[in-house]
């Protein structure tokens, strides 16, 4: 009788293809922990990696051929499709480092995943793949529903300088509010009172985050918040930056020091002041976020947040590959959210305007 059980499982599996999931479920082990013992990689106690194997054999599973060069794992990386590409961009080229450095020491192999909002994510090539865990970077387009896509197919995830409320997922991410009432405080104590502030786009949770720290610090600095120091969004693209400063050079009363979201927003907020014919920081004293080494370069260097991109991009392979090692019981790290620290370098784009 038992022997017919089988032979009609085994029929059964025959019409369908066996994933990585059928046996997790089975085993009562994650997907991750399957994909490690049906790879031959460390980490997996003996008696989980035997009783995955039997029920991979008696499930009837087959290897897929769709395999990385010498069976290599993957960590997949999930970034929305930007105009440039994700290596040229100087905010992410420094993670991009600091994932692909620790990623090729540990033996994984980095693949890409660009999304936009128009694409249909089909997660179980995941499962059949040799795909070790995700790593989501950034925000923009890959909205909630794409990082629960994520979350379903059930691989280790890290996010990389994005965040969802609500959703309990690990998380690497700069220290955006503290950076941003960083250097704001220190536009204060320069004796700046009228403040503008470039924004960022609202789909970029972390932005948000950095316009946040900026009205921190003009609250406790007992300023009140004039609306008309915070321009609408009007900017794309290459142009980010310099139609937002134009509207706050416009005003009545116009700022004595901008704060802008990013160092490319700073960076059209100096052409914007040039077309003026304001100079730096004599006229109007600016203010960007990321250290990004084009604000090295300009006339006058730019004072700047610093993000330490490759550190957060090592932090973020060694935390995934952590649970991916992790024993399956143990969920302490499945909602940590690990903020790296931001540090403001000043240099010649502030004016004291203590000094007579």
């Amino acid at each position: 009788m038992e022997s017919q059980k089988q032979t009609g499982q085994q029929a059964d599996n025959a019409h369908h293809i066996v994933t990585l999931r059928d046996i997790a479920e089975q085993a009562g082990v994650s997907v991750g922990t399957v994909s490690l013992v049906l790879n031959e990689k460390k980490g997996i106690a003996s008696a989980t990696r035997q009783r995955v194997l039997d029920v991979a054999r008696h499930l009837g599973y087959e290897q897929p051929v769709r395999r990385s060069p010498a069976g290599q794992q993957t960590i997949n990386l999930m970034i929305e499709r930007l105009p440039i590409a994700p290596t040229s961009d100087p905010f992410n080229k420094a993670i991009l480092m600091g994932i692909d450095e620790v990623a090729r020491r540990e033996g994984y192999r980095v693949v890409f995943e660009f999304v936009s909002p128009t694409d249909v994510l089909a997660v179980s090539h995941w499962e059949q793949s040799s795909t070790a865990g995700l790593i989501i970077l950034g925000g923009g387009d890959l909205s909630p529903q794409w990082v629960q896509a994520a979350v379903e197919s059930h691989l280790p995830v890290i996010m990389v300088d994005h965040f969802v409320p609500g959703l309990e997922l690990p998380t690497i991410v700069p220290d955006n509010v503290a950076g941003a009432y960083a250097a704001t405080q220190y536009l204060l104590e320069m004796g700046h009172e009228r403040i503008g502030f470039i924004r960022g786009p609202s789909k970029y949770w972390t932005l948000g985050e950095r316009q946040a720290g900026y009205m921190l610090a003009m609250q406790r600095a007992g300023l009140a918040l004039d609306p008309q120091l915070v321009p609408p969004r009007v900017s794309h693209g290459e142009e980010k930056g310099f139609g937002e400063m134009q509207l706050l050079l416009d005003l009545p009363q116009p700022p004595t020091a901008v704060f802008a979201v990013s160092d490319k927003a700073a960076i059209g907020a100096y052409r914007a002041a040039a077309m003026r014919g304001l100079a730096i920081p004599e006229d109007i004293s600016i203010v960007g976020f990321d250290d990004i080494w084009e604000a090295q370069v300009l006339q006058p260097p730019l004072t700047s947040v610093q993000v330490p991109g490759e550190t957060m991009g090592r932090v973020a392979v060694e935390r995934l590959l952590s649970l991916i090692e992790l024993p399956e019981q143990d969920t302490t790290l499945s909602s940590i959210k690990w903020t790296i620290p931001t540090k403001l370098i000043k240099r010649g784009s502030v004016r004291d305007l203590r000094k007579k």
